[in-house]
């Protein structure tokens, strides 16, 4: 049963640097990203890969109620998506309006 228990130990170290390493990697491409639409898919997976890693802290340390703090988080990094979605579309709303004007004129 030891055994079991020192695997289980390594694979869920491995797995959190391993996420801790890809989550650095995206928070890098949310800051690098040209393109606006790049680094609200980069927040997007930033929030999923940190849901995941709490997660996995959960099982590490064997507490239950930090399964708990995952799914708030959750709820957080959707609305902040949606928020940052909204005042997107309305920044490029605006600016396309203010270019039809431009070439009416």
């Amino acid at each position: 049963m030891e055994m079991i228990e020192l695997a289980t130990h390594w694979v869920l170290l491995i797995t959190m640097i391993s996420l801790a390493i890809v989550l650095l990697f995206c928070l890098l491409r949310a800051i690098l990203g040209p393109r606006f639409t790049d680094r609200l898919i980069a927040v997007n997976l930033v929030g999923t890969k940190t849901i995941i890693l709490i997660c996995v802290v959960a099982m590490y340390i064997g507490e239950a109620y930090v399964v708990d703090v995952a799914l708030i988080y959750a709820l957080i990094s959707f609305l902040a998506v949606v928020v940052l979605v909204n005042v997107y579309k309305s920044a490029y709303n605006k600016q396309r309006a203010e270019r039809s004007v431009k070439e009416e004129a």
